[in-house]
């Protein structure tokens, strides 16, 4: 916060100003360094492959695919026969991915299941600053229309959230 008000830096976003594409940006990597694809977003290494293709789908029923190809429909890359289609395909999960994750976190199948079966829990359940920024909400909406801190900030983190 000090950056922001005591110090008034502002921060620039150039990416929202370039004409960006990732299939243009893939063709380049693929042409000058001879890069390959990893299959997916956030598939680069197997540790986050395990989180977004196992563990995030089967503990909380989430599926991040659904993000990018929304944003693909949105813009007119894909229609939304085309995203639905491949949203109703399994995500691709690598041989041994499994394995390999258990491996390396010393898990046997036994605990790895205990943990897959447990019900899962939420943000609010653990410590954060939510509640003191609910206090400052007045504070905060002052520096949010000041353009001092993002007012997307001011309406994720200052309101109570809504019961469930």
């Amino acid at each position: 916060m000090w950056w922001t008000l005591g110090a008034k830096i502002r921060k620039i976003r150039p990416y929202w100003y370039l004409n960006y594409t990732k299939e243009d940006a893939r063709k380049f990597l693929e042409k000058e360094f001879g890069w390959q694809y990893y299959g997916g977003h956030h598939l680069e290494n197997r540790m986050t492959s395990f989180y977004h293709s196992i563990y995030a789908p089967q503990k909380f029923g989430v599926d991040f695919r659904n993000n990018t190809l929304s944003a693909l429909v949105r813009m007119g890359k894909m229609t939304r026969e085309e995203a639905l289609r491949e949203y109703n395909t399994p995500p691709h999960i690598e041989d041994g991915l499994l394995d390999y994750f258990k491996k390396r976190l010393q898990l046997s199948d036994s605990e790895y299941e205990r943990i897959m079966s447990e019900p899962p829990k939420s943000w609010w359940e653990f410590p954060t600053y939510k509640k003191r920024f609910e206090r400052l909400r007045p504070l905060f909406a002052v520096l949010a229309k000041a353009n001092l801190v993002p007012m997307s900030f001011y309406l994720k983190y200052c309101f109570p959230r809504a019961e469930s």
